[in-house]
């Protein structure tokens, strides 16, 4: 599991038009092909390029629905409150990602909220 990364702190927006931007921390290398796999759950993987794997860790349960009717989001790259780079990223919805989360350290949202 070690090609995975967690992203713990992340945002998800919306603008008026129904576009979904997703800021992440900026990385040093350059994306390439970039997705995001998703089931509706938890948890999303955002494959920034073959090698490296971001968890969007515990996705709240009001913005799931949405991430799963997009066809695409604006993945944005920050540095503090600086822009580095933003790029389109398509979403793969799937029945369920097959990653086993709790290997990774991962609960569900719900029990992460309530602190468990």
């Amino acid at each position: 599991m070690s090609d995975y990364q967690t992203e713990k702190e992340y945002y998800i927006a919306e603008d008026a038009s129904g576009t979904l931007y997703i800021y992440i921390k900026a990385r040093s290398n350059t994306p390439h092909a970039p997705k995001i796999i998703y089931d509706g759950f938890d948890h999303a993987v955002f494959v920034r390029s073959a090698n490296e794997k971001i968890i969007l860790d515990y996705i709240n349960p009001q913005v799931r629905d949405k991430l799963r009717k997009a066809k695409e989001v604006v993945m944005v790259e920050t540095i503090l409150e600086n822009i580095k780079d933003a790029y389109i990223a398509d979403i793969s919805i799937v029945d369920k990602i097959p990653l086993n989360w709790e290997d990774i350290g991962l609960k569900s949202w719900e029990e992460a909220s309530l602190g468990s």
